[in-house]
C-alpha cells in the first residue's frame, strides 16, 4: 500500500490574516477596559457628591451665658469691732457655729472638765465638720475656676513649705480640701457631703455625752456674730483703725504678727463676738493701681475661696506720702458667715463686668448683607441668627443677649440655640423675591 504525503505550502495571506485579529481583540479589550474606567470615575464621583452633600462635619454646641470680669486680685484682711469670749481651760464645746449672730447672755461655749483629755479629739471632729461645711458651698458650675485655684494654692504650699511657715501651710492645706472636696461635687462625683457630716455630729454628741459632770457654761457679753477662731488681731484690725489710721500705720499693720496666746489674765479664750455687721478690707497696693479705682463707688468683692461676692463701697484710698504705695479701704454692712472667719484671704476686685451669650470667635460669621452672626441648627436646618459683639477674650466673644420684648429679637442668638461652632458650605439660600429659606440638613445616625 502505497502511503500519500500531501506537502502544505504556507499561505502568503495566513499571517496578515491573524495580525489583523489579535489588533481587532486588542481594540476591543481596550475599549472595555476605558468604558469600565471611566464608569468606575463616574460612579466614585457621583457617590463622592453624593456623600459630600450628606457630610457637614457639623459640631453642635448649646449657646450658654457667660461673663468677663475686669478684676484686680489682692489680699485682702478682714478689719472689724470684736471683743474677745473667755472662759476656764477645758475641753470647750461651742454651741453655735461660726459666724451665726447670738443674741445678749446666750452660751456660746460649754466647757467640761471630764473630756480636757480628748479636747483634741473633739476639735478635730469640729475642724473636720467645718471644712465639709464649707465643701458643700459650691457657686461654679465648671473646674476650669476651681482647677486654677487648686494650681495657685498647691504651689503656695510648696512655698510656705519652703519659708517654714506652718501655721500658713496649715491653713492653706485645708483651704485646698475644701477647693478638692467641692470639684468633686462639680464632677458629679458626690451630691454633698451631708452624710460625712451627720456622722462626725454624732461622733460629736457622744464625745460630749461622755463627760461626766456639770458643765461651765461660757455666755456671751454682748449681741453680735459669733465665731470660736481668735487670732490675736481682736484688739488691732479695728473699724477706728480702718477709718481713720493713715498710709504708715495701716501698711505697718497689715505687715504685722501678733502673738497668739488663747490664755491671759482674763481667762481662757474660746471666742469672740462682732457686735456689728459692719466690717472692712484692707488691701495693700500701689498707686497705679490705686488710680484704676473710684473713692465712694461700689464694687463686687469676689472671695474665692468662700465661693461668693459681696457688694462693697470704696471707703478710703490711702496714699503713700513720698512714695508709690497706697491702702485700700473697702466697707459693707453684709456679714457672711462663709468669708467673715478668715482674717486674711485672697479676693477680687471686680471692677466691671461684662455679662452675655459666650460664642466661640471662630463660629463668628458674616453674611451677604454685611451682618456679623453665627449659624445655629433648627429643627435640622441650618440658620443664620444675627448677635451684637460687646466683648472678646481668649477665643471667645461675648454677644449682647436680647429680651424677648426688644425689636428684632427673632433675628438674634438666644440661649441654649444649638450654635454651629465649625462646619462646611454653611449658608442660606436667597430667593430672587428675598425671601430666606433654610437649608435642610439630614442627620444620619
Amino acid at each position: 500500500m502505497r502511503t500519500r504525503i500531501r506537502r502544505l505550502t504556507p499561505c502568503a495571506d495566513f499571517s496578515k490574516g491573524a495580525d489583523l485579529t489579535d489588533k481587532e481583540f486588542l481594540k476591543r479589550v481596550a475599549k472595555y477596559v476605558l468604558t469600565s474606567a471611566l464608569a468606575i470615575a463616574a460612579a466614585v464621583y457621583i457617590v463622592y457628591h453624593i456623600v459630600s452633600m450628606f457630610k457637614t462635619d457639623m459640631k453642635v454646641e448649646p449657646v450658654q451665658a457667660a461673663e468677663i470680669s475686669n478684676q484686680l486680685t489682692l489680699t485682702g484682711v478682714v478689719f472689724r469691732d470684736e471683743t474677745v469670749v473667755y472662759g476656764q481651760s477645758g475641753g470647750a464645746v461651742r454651741m453655735f457655729p461660726n459666724g451665726e449672730k447670738v443674741r445678749k447672755n446666750a452660751v456660746v461655749v460649754r466647757v467640761y472638765d471630764t473630756i480636757r483629755s480628748d479636747d483634741r479629739a473633739l476639735s478635730a471632729i469640729e475642724k473636720k465638720i467645718d471644712i465639709l461645711t464649707d465643701s458643700n458651698r459650691v457657686s461654679d458650675t465648671g473646674t476650669k475656676n476651681t482647677d486654677a485655684k487648686i494650681s495657685k494654692l498647691y504651689y503656695t504650699l510648696r512655698l510656705k513649705a519652703e519659708e517654714g511657715d506652718y501655721a500658713t501651710l496649715t491653713e492653706k492645706a485645708d483651704e485646698l480640701l475644701v477647693l478638692l472636696n467641692r470639684r468633686e461635687i462639680i464632677t458629679n462625683e458626690r451630691l454633698n457631703f451631708n452624710t460625712e457630716i451627720a456622722d462626725l455630729q454624732a461622733q460629736r454628741e457622744k464625745l460630749i455625752s461622755s463627760s461626766e459632770g456639770d458643765a461651765y457654761e461660757v455666755r456671751s457679753p454682748a449681741a453680735g456674730y459669733f465665731s470660736s477662731y481668735v487670732d490675736g488681731y481682736e484688739g488691732v484690725f479695728t473699724s477706728a483703725a480702718a477709718k481713720e489710721l493713715g498710709y504708715e500705720e495701716l501698711s505697718a499693720l497689715l505687715d504685722s504678727r501678733p502673738e497668739k496666746t488663747n490664755v491671759t489674765e482674763e481667762g481662757y479664750a474660746v471666742g469672740k463676738i462682732a457686735p456689728s455687721a459692719v466690717w472692712y478690707i484692707c488691701a495693700d497696693t500701689d498707686r497705679d493701681t490705686a488710680r484704676k479705682l473710684t473713692e465712694g463707688a461700689t464694687y463686687r468683692i469676689s472671695f474665692p475661696m468662700a465661693g461668693s461676692e459681696t457688694d462693697f463701697t470704696l471707703l478710703r484710698i490711702v496714699t503713700e506720702n513720698k512714695g508709690e504705695g497706697a491702702v485700700l479701704v473697702f466697707s459693707t454692712d453684709y456679714l457672711s458667715r462663709d468669708i467673715g472667719s478668715v482674717r486674711k484671704q485672697t479676693v477680687s476686685v471686680i471692677r466691671e463686668k461684662t455679662v452675655g451669650l459666650r460664642v466661640p470667635v471662630s463660629a463668628v460669621r458674616m453674611n451677604e448683607d454685611g451682618e456679623v452672626g453665627v449659624f445655629i441648627l433648627k429643627n435640622d436646618k441650618v440658620t443664620f441668627r444675627k448677635i451684637e459683639i460687646i466683648a472678646e477674650q481668649d477665643g471667645y466673644c461675648i454677644a449682647r443677649e436680647y429680651s424677648p420684648d426688644e425689636e428684632g429679637y427673632a433675628d438674634m442668638l438666644h440661649k441654649y440655640d444649638n450654635l454651629i461652632v465649625s462646619g462646611k458650605g454653611l449658608k442660606e439660600q436667597t430667593e430672587p423675591d428675598g425671601e430666606t429659606e433654610e437649608y435642610e440638613i439630614r442627620i444620619f445616625g
